[in-house]
């Protein structure tokens, strides 16, 4: 005798809309279950599309059994996970596993609202799918369709490396430039940082200039390279403006009268309040540009696992961080060497920090090297 056909009306809840919102466990197999599910669903969400799919999934399965007697049907939802993608999916192969089981199906009429026909490859891999019953909630077809089309391609632009180059590696560059502006009380130039960058960008998407780069990616250097070029790159650019402002702001307090190189007298008179001026408004941003190569270095010893000359960036970052207070704090005795110089004057202060800080990383870099190897 011929076997009867075993089908398998099958609803899929992709994002697991009925464990989350019902705190049912999946799968629910059975008419009367999926009739009870779908009730609270939709009684915890009456919009929810999914509980629409799971009632649609019953009655198509009774009116299966009606119109085809000789054949054997079995209803049955099973979920995915709020996490799209390969966990999902996974979720879902192994929940049909465990229906399987229990109802050996020979075939799937697959119950959709729409987001699960890219599923059939996979459903296809286990058991083949005779047809795909669709269940929409009227007037909400095309919005749905939208908002998975908008997700998809929002996905895209996290997930892909090309698109996140620009989506989120460039936010993230002006966030940083943000940050060491704020550290450094340098908020009003953050606009010329934000018009440096973006125009670097799109000069050079613009010129074709970053696809003939990626083109020629394997003649690049190791990346443990390109990201000191970077740093240093973006640093003296950092230290570069931070000097030009230092120099512009100087040379305001100039006097009209200038007189020749070789009067040392008059040139001697005006200079330290020069350079106290030029420290007060370009030392900050020289500092940054300092640090930012140092750090650059730093992470490309650490990708090579060089310990040794890790921490010797370490301390030149050290040095360089306590440099700016000391070179402010001197620009302040230029503009009034009249000051009296105490212990706890701030000058004497950051020196005496710079040195113990310097001090203690020395010791750490000597205990350091006795456990770690040498490069």
């Amino acid at each position: 005798m011929e076997e009867k056909a075993r089908n398998l009306v099958l609803c899929i809840d992709r994002d697991d809309d009925v464990g989350k919102k019902t705190e049912l466990d999946t799968p629910i197999v059975g008419k009367e279950a999926n009739l009870a599910a779908a009730s609270a669903l939709a009684v915890a969400d009456p919009e929810e599309a999914d509980s629409n799919a799971m009632f649609g999934a019953v009655k198509l399965y009774s009116e299966l059994i009606e119109k085809y007697p000789d054949e054997e049907f079995q209803v049955a939802t099973i979920s995915g996970s709020a996490r799209s993608g390969t966990e999902s999916d996974r979720k879902m192969l192994d929940e049909l596993t465990t229906v399987l089981k229990g109802y050996p199906a020979t075939g799937i009429i697959l119950v959709t609202d729409g987001f699960a026909e890219s599923l059939t490859p996979i459903l296809e891999s286990r058991v083949p799918i005779n047809s795909v019953h669709h269940v929409v909630v009227k007037h909400s077809q095309r919005v749905e369709e939208t908002y998975a089309v908008l997700f998809r391609y929002l996905r895209m632009l996290i997930d892909d490396p090309y698109y996140a180059r620009i989506t989120l590696g460039v936010p993230g560059i002006l966030l940083i430039i943000f940050g060491f502006l704020i550290a450094s009380n340098q908020l009003e130039n953050a606009g010329l940082a934000v018009t440096f960058v973006i125009g670097v960008v799109l000069f050079l998407k613009g010129f074709g200039i970053y696809n003939k780069l990626a083109k020629i990616r394997p003649r690049l250097p190791p990346p443990e390279q390109q990201v000191v070029f970077a740093a240093w790159v973006s640093g003296a650019v950092v230290a570069i403006i931070g000097a030009f402002q230092g120099v512009s702001y100087a040379s305001t307090f100039l006097p009209a009268q200038l007189q020749p190189i070789s009067d040392l007298g008059f040139w001697a008179s005006i200079l330290p309040t020069l350079v106290a001026e030029f420290l007060l408004k370009g030392i900050d941003l020289i500092v940054i540009g300092v640090i930012v190569s140092f750090v650059g270095r730093l992470a490309s010893h650490y990708m090579r696992r060089e310990f040794g000359k890790l921490y010797q960036n370490a301390l030149s970052i050290n040095i360089a961080f306590w440099l700016r207070f000391i070179a402010i704090e001197s620009a302040k005795i230029l503009l009034e060497p009249g000051v009296n110089l105490t212990l706890w004057s701030p000058l004497i202060f950051y020196t005496l920090a710079s040195v113990a800080t310097t001090i203690v990383v020395v010791v750490l870099i000597y205990s350091r090297y006795k456990k770690l190897p040498f490069t």
